[in-house]
């Protein structure tokens, strides 16, 4: 493989490896793939829409399993990776502490620098995010 092309398999891995970090709980690990000034965006109009840093990401680990005691998964249904940026179709699945099933569909872009995740956009069904997390 030349050198572009491992990068770019380098940075799926990468990106793998965090979603299956994040279905199995593992967050530390995801705190630590994420760079010290990274950047976190969240689409909508929600308490946890707009722009983040890593500590959005830190906060992430107890409030993931608050929220979710029987886990929640994340699996990517595509990926796309082109420069350092790796595009991502994903699904989540999981029982909110409420008894509502989250099942929602996403859009990610990451941007994938010296091995860890410098930006991370995150789109979804902010309706259906909205009405689990928040009952609006």
């Amino acid at each position: 493989m030349e050198n572009s092309q491992k990068q770019l398999e380098e940075n799926k891995a990468i990106v793998n490896a965090v979603f299956k970090a994040i279905t199995d709980g593992n967050w530390s690990y995801v705190t630590e793939t994420f760079a010290d000034d990274a950047k976190v965006w969240v689409a909508g109009d929600m308490p946890i829409s707009g722009n983040h840093t890593k500590d959005f990401v830190r906060g992430l680990e107890t409030g993931n399993q608050a929220m979710f005691p029987n886990g929640m998964s994340l699996t990517p249904k595509a990926m796309t990776a082109e420069g350092d940026r790796v595009a991502v179709e994903a699904e989540t699945y999981g029982e909110h502490v409420s008894g509502k099933t989250y099942n929602n569909f996403f859009h990610f872009l990451l941007v994938i620098r010296d091995g860890k995740i410098q930006e991370w956009k995150e789109y979804m069904d902010t309706k259906h995010a909205s009405y689990t997390f928040f009952g609006e």
